[in-house]
């Protein structure tokens, strides 16, 4: 018998990488979303993030969000509410709910935030930031 097994989230994707991916198309997002793709393993993406993202974007850059958005490696990730008290914590560091989400989900998968607002984050969660 064998069990299928889902591949780990090794890296989180804020607004700010997905906007870096989908708008500004630089390879500061690109390359790691790929190699995290070429390693079989899945990158999340906060949901209050992605929803963001989508807010903003439009025309061929919407289209591109949402394509990477249903691509197999793409871990969608919901806010949880055994999460409530760190998502708490983190909104009122940070002052926004899209990085509280994504700082949650990093330390919750053990995954750096790909980021270009790295110092909203105030520390304590590991990043990888890219120029904005």
């Amino acid at each position: 018998m064998t069990w299928e097994t889902t591949p780990p989230v090794r890296l989180i994707l804020d607004r700010s990488a997905l906007l870096g991916y989908g708008v500004l198309r630089t390879v500061h997002v690109g390359e790691p979303v790929h190699e995290v793709i070429e390693d079989g393993v899945r990158f999340g993406v906060p949901v209050v993030a992605a929803t963001e993202a989508l807010t903003i974007a439009t025309g061929k850059d919407l289209a591109l969000l949402h394509k990477l958005l249903a691509l197999p490696s793409c871990a969608l990730l919901p806010e949880r509410s055994e999460d409530l008290p760190e998502l708490t914590f983190w909104q009122r560091r940070t002052r926004r709910f899209d990085l509280a989400a994504a700082a949650v989900a990093g330390l919750a998968h053990d995954s750096a935030v790909l980021t270009s607002e790295g110092p909203e984050y105030s520390g304590g969660v590991p990043l990888i930031h890219f120029p904005g």
